[in-house]
């Protein structure tokens, strides 16, 4: 069956945007994007309402409520744990494709550490060592039962866990790691293309970050992510703290392995 939708779920800084934006290119299907997008007019109205020192906040709540909105059309936010329950009720999940990107989890702490996109963290830059140990705040629109995790890899095994119980239930649903997409790029499109009509004979790559702060190739992304990095660039420490508090069943069902 060719799908019309198309759901995307992935945690922060494992390739979602990315991967969207080589779905809507490459294939003829309307992506859900569950994205915060209240009028910027009402915004900033809404945050002027509220004395300066809580607008951060304030804008978090409304960000978790515009989730809320969300879910029950576009499933909600590309971040957050599959609404399991939700999709399972929904009459449009049978005619929508699923996609669960992840990160190996070393690779992923590593982005997490430099771009942790999380308005209730109370410390900004510490060393990578102090950030593997130290809790990692929940926001409402995750989607998970806990209010704090104990450490950022908690945050990994929870989210990979529920795409992968996702994944079980749905009729149509892929997962793509990541590191999968910059070493075998056509490979990975075929897959999905197993589930989506392409718009063109040839799949078209996006060359450029997709981050405007970002001057990186493509080329550059795959130097990044090679797994052999892990051993050279490394500290074997950090990497068995890592391991240590890391999932193993959901290390190799996401096809990863411990690298050291």
């Amino acid at each position: 069956m060719t799908c019309i939708y198309t759901k995307i779920f992935g945690e922060r800084n494992c390739g979602a945007a990315y991967l969207r934006r080589l779905v809507e290119r490459n294939f003829a299907t309307q992506t859900m994007h569950g994205a915060f997008d209240l009028d910027r007019r009402v915004l900033r109205l809404a945050l002027q309402a509220v004395r300066p020192r809580d607008r951060t906040a304030h804008q978090n709540t409304l960000h978790d409520l515009d989730h809320e909105r969300t879910i029950y059309s576009d499933f909600g936010w590309v971040h957050a744990a599959p609404p399991i329950d939700v999709i399972r009720s929904a009459p449009h999940a049978e005619s929508t494709l699923f996609l669960l990107i992840t990160k190996h989890p070393a690779h992923f702490l590593a982005s997490l550490h430099a771009n942790p996109t999380n308005p209730r963290l109370s410390e900004g830059d510490i060393p990578f060592e102090r950030f593997l140990q130290q809790p990692w705040p929940v926001l409402g629109r995750d989607g998970v039962e806990e209010a704090q995790f104990e450490t950022p890899m908690a945050l990994w095994n929870a989210k990979v866990a529920a795409g992968f119980a996702m994944l079980d239930m749905v009729e149509h649903g892929l997962h793509l790691a990541y590191e999968d997409l910059l070493s075998d790029f056509e490979g990975q499109m075929a897959r999905i293309a197993e589930h989506l009509p392409p718009v063109t004979g040839d799949f078209a790559n996006i060359r450029r970050s997709i981050r405007a702060k970002d001057n990186l190739t493509f080329e550059d992304y795959q130097r990044r992510y090679k797994y052999q990095r892990l051993k050279t660039h490394w500290r074997k420490r950090d990497l068995e703290l890592i391991y240590r508090r890391i999932d193993t069943d959901l290390l190799r069902r996401a096809g990863y392995r411990e690298v050291l």
